[in-house]
């Protein structure tokens, strides 16, 4: 019984969760952030994998990220969905979708990007991508880390922390509650 469910939950995992290429990335000479899925385990989706390469940047200062789609697919066409952080301005032309014809002679497709921040931190760039083949849509999600000043990833808690008297830490958090009656 443990078994098959241990198994389940594995199975589960693997079919739900996202790629993020982050998990995969190399820091070069303290400014390069270098990542790739070639080579990698995939999930079930799409048959596309990513490398990417951005500049580990200053304040306003313009980070360039260079990302490249591979696929073995050589007709149809690739859809890429781009998502920014908020708190990166994109510098020059830049579409939300972008939409690649597939052709025989090609694998790689590139994307070049310029970011600004005037905030310290740690910032992605989301990408989804979208294939239509034989068996329908498939999709892939990657995303490219982008380091800003101290390059720190900024987590904002909002939850209040009180103290028991035993010393121990509580949190409070709010709840609501929904009631359905069944009939």
């Amino acid at each position: 019984m443990k078994k098959k469910l241990i198994l389940g939950t594995i199975v589960i995992v693997c079919l739900t969760g996202d790629v993020l290429a982050d998990n995969n990335s190399i820091v070069d000479n303290n400014r390069t952030v270098k990542g790739t899925t070639l080579g990698k385990y995939q999930k079930p989706g799409a048959p596309i994998d990513i490398t990417y390469q951005s500049t580990k940047v200053k304040l306003n200062e313009p980070s360039d990220i260079n990302i490249s789609f591979t696929t073995p697919l050589k007709s149809g066409e690739m859809e890429v969905d781009i998502n920014i952080d908020k708190n990166l301005k994109t510098i020059g032309e830049f579409y939300n979708k972008i939409t690649y014809s597939l052709n025989p002679n090609q694998k790689e497709y590139n994307l070049n990007l310029r970011v600004v921040s005037s905030k310290n931190g740690l910032y992605y760039i989301r990408l989804l991508t979208k294939v239509n083949g034989k068996n329908g849509v498939k999709t892939r999600a990657f995303a490219v880390p982008i380091y800003i000043g101290n390059g720190k990833l900024q987590k904002k808690s909002h939850q209040l922390v009180l103290k028991a008297l035993s010393g121990e830490n509580l949190s409070i958090s709010k709840a609501e509650e929904s009631v359905e009656i069944i009939k």
